[in-house]
C-alpha cells in the first residue's frame, strides 16, 4: 500500500534487521536519524547482526551497521 499523501509520520525512520535468509524484520521506529543511528549501535552491541535505518519519506536505507558474532 503506498503512503498516504499529506500525512506526516511522527516516526519516519524504521529500524530493521536482516535475517540469515536475506529477509528483513521491522524492530522499531525512530523520530530522527541521530536517534535511529544510536539505536543501531545499541542493538548491534547487544545482538550482533546487520541492522538498517529506512527513511519512510524518501523510501531509502539511510544508515546501516553490520557486526558479526565473535568466536569463543
Amino acid at each position: 500500500m503506498p503512503p498516504m499523501k499529506g500525512i506526516m509520520h511522527s516516526t519516519p525512520f524504521d529500524i530493521l534487521k536482516r535475517h540469515d535468509d536475506g529477509s528483513f524484520i521491522w524492530l522499531e521506529a525512530a523520530r530522527d536519524l541521530p536517534g535511529a543511528q544510536a539505536r543501531l549501535q545499541d542493538l548491534s552491541a547487544t545482538t550482533p547482526g546487520e541492522y538498517f535505518v529506512f527513511d519512510q519519506r524518501i523510501q531509502q536505507i539511510v544508515a546501516k551497521i553490520s557486526t558479526r558474532p565473535t568466536a569463543n
